[in-house]
């Protein structure tokens, strides 16, 4: 009885564990697993995950048949583009990429697996496309793409989306820096699959790339993306390899360069004009044009860490600066011509006729210059010459000796003329109604009272009476003007003294009363330019005046290529700022915007669109 007694409860006990299966079987949402002979439920995406998983093989393409080609669609997703090493010459963006394909093995009935129509599953189980961008510049990346999860679709399709930040080739054209626009590929393809195994298209039919995410970039514009399909051969075999190209066309924004390195170079240049302002005498001329070079200098090698070391084209701010930097240079030269040529009349070698009449007239006319050498020669001090200084004592003996045998031949004369005048008013005396009128006016005569000069530099100053004059026999000298009369008749001679009979005392008292005549010294100047001519030998006065119209031309001369030399510096620096940084720049983005056409592949949402 014991016996049985155990038997039935095994019995009852099989019999209840076959109901609760079938039972849990007709529910949809749980399934069943022994483990250690207990049932463990297990969820829907795990069943589903372990069937599509068995027996699967990641090594090989997930089609079917051998002949299909498997399509992959691909999309890029541009978020930024971080920035544009011209150096190195490596762009560096931030992209998602979408990649789309469908696996024959991972398919499945949704009503099987509670409605489940998708599943993420880890992308190091299934078969992924070697998907390679095949101008890569990372040098820690190898190159292809690395994502966590696939989206597995129950129709087979699945979606690996993969951010990433690229790293690519970029070459940069820096003729125009920086006024330059730069286009920049992104090539992707597989690497060992040709075209008869996989084939690549893109993902969306009415865009070529995705901007919706795109940030912008504070050096760079971006002006279009064109997507371009294309096949490429290998060494191994003769196969085409598909590929999908991606060109960036972007453009640098200037303000920076022209704010920090234009603008600068602008004054700098400002600055170099002034250099023929300065006069030679300041002896800063050639300072001010050093200081500038070397100021354009430092530009370069800013420049320089910039721009790559390349010898195939030099940028356009490059050519610029050298340019200026060319005609500082002159500058500087031509600023040792002028101190030279304002140097040479120190040489007492007149200037060439030929430059003279060139520079002083024809070129002075031009620039609208004038020059009253006459007064430049007057208002000129050569005291300082060495050559005047060693003639400067026996000038002073020689001038001292002609001043006094012209005062000694003054007194002589003006005594000789008393003498004379004492005689005729006595006999005029005589022979007049009234005698005793004349007698006063004897008395009165006195002989003329020179004026001795003082020791200095003056010039000697005689104090002649209105109406007294030297006669013809005294000498003329340099150092005051005689007056000779003219001849007269007898008959003339008594209308004379008849007329100074009428006017009785009064006349002889203004005559008292007149004052004296100063006589300056004159002498002919002769300041011609196109005329040449030599001081007289012996006059120092002559010789003085010749090297002083010697400095005074040369100094002119000098004024005159002063003044060519700035505006053609003035003229120069504008026309190569306006060709280099105005003419070209504008001509090369008319030929990239032309080149560039509208790209309806890019949304109409972008800034960007074309």
């Amino acid at each position: 009885m014991e016996p049985r007694m155990l038997d039935l409860p095994r019995q009852t006990i099989q019999i209840l564990l076959t109901i609760s299966t079938l039972a849990i079987a007709v529910q949809p949402e749980n399934n069943i697993s022994t483990v250690d002979n207990q049932v463990v439920l297990v969820p829907d995406e795990q069943r589903l995950y372990e069937n599509l998983m068995y027996g699967y093989e990641k090594s090989v393409r997930p089609v079917r048949n051998s002949s299909t080609v498997l399509i992959v669609r691909f999309a890029l997703h541009l978020n930024q583009i971080i920035g544009l090493d011209e150096r190195h010459q490596v762009l560096t963006t931030n992209v998602f990429i979408d990649q789309q394909w469908i696996d024959d093995n991972l398919g499945w009935d949704p009503e099987d697996y509670n409605n489940i129509k998708s599943i993420r599953i880890p992308a190091n189980n299934v078969w992924l496309p070697d998907t390679f961008i095949y101008n890569n510049a990372d040098g820690g990346s190898t190159g292809f793409m690395k994502g966590t999860y696939v989206l597995v679709n129950h129709n087979g399709t699945i979606l690996w989306p993969v951010p990433v930040k690229l790293k690519s080739s970029c070459k940069v054209d820096i003729t125009y820096f920086p006024f330059d626009d730069q286009m920049c590929f992104l090539k992707f393809g597989s690497w060992i699959y040709s075209g008869d195994w996989i084939d690549y298209e893109t993902m969306y039919d009415d865009r070529s790339i995705e901007l919706s995410t795109y940030v912008n970039n504070s050096e760079w514009d971006l002006l279009s993306v064109v997507l371009e399909k294309g096949f490429r051969t290998q060494s191994c075999c003769e196969d085409l390899y598909p590929d999908l190209t991606y060109t960036l066309y972007v453009r640098r924004k200037t303000f920076y360069y022209i704010f920090n390195i234009i603008v600068p170079c602008i004054m700098l240049s400002i600055l170099t004009l002034l250099t023929f302002w300065l006069p030679p005498t300041s002896g800063e001329k050639i300072t001010l044009g050093l200081s500038v070079f070397l100021a354009f200098s430092m530009f370069m090698l800013l420049i320089a860490e910039e721009v790559p070391a390349t010898s195939e084209a030099v940028p356009l701010i490059g050519i610029y600066l050298c340019v200026v930097m060319t005609l500082t240079s002159v500058s500087v030269i031509m600023a040792v011509m002028v101190i030279n040529l304002y140097n040479r009349g120190a040489k007492t070698r007149r200037a060439p006729k030929v430059v003279r009449i060139l520079a002083l007239k024809w070129i002075s006319f031009v620039l609208r210059m004038r020059h009253d050498l006459e007064r430049l020669v007057d208002s000129i001090n050569l005291e300082n010459d060495t050559e005047i200084d060693t003639r400067k004592a026996s000038f002073k003996n020689r001038r001292q000796t002609s001043m006094r045998r012209t005062r000694e031949t003054a007194l002589s004369s003006i005594h000789e003329y008393t003498i004379s005048r004492q005689n005729t008013i006595r006999r005029r005396h005589s022979s007049s109604e009234n005698p005793g009128g004349e007698d006063n006016d004897i008395n009165e005569i006195t002989p003329l009272n020179i004026i001795e000069p003082e020791a200095g530099p003056e010039a000697e100053v005689i104090w002649l009476r209105r109406d007294e004059v030297y006669p013809a026999t005294s000498p003329q000298t340099n150092s005051f003007e005689l007056e000779v009369p003219k001849p007269c008749s007898h008959q003339e001679h008594n209308n004379t003294l008849e007329a100074s009979r009428k006017a009785g005392p009064k006349r002889e008292r203004f005559e008292k009363r007149a004052r004296p005549k100063r006589v300056k010294t004159t002498a002919v100047k002769p300041c011609h330019i196109s005329r040449d001519f030599s001081p007289k030998k012996g006059d120092i006065k002559s010789e003085i005046y010749f090297r002083k119209l010697i400095v005074v031309e040369w100094q002119r001369i000098a004024a005159v290529v002063d003044r060519v030399l700035f505006w053609v510096y003035c003229i120069g620096t504008f026309v190569a700022y306006l060709l280099i940084l105005v003419i070209v720049p504008n001509q090369n983005y008319a030929l990239w915007n032309a080149k560039i056409q509208p790209n309806p592949n890019i949304r109409s949402d972008s800034r960007y669109t074309m």
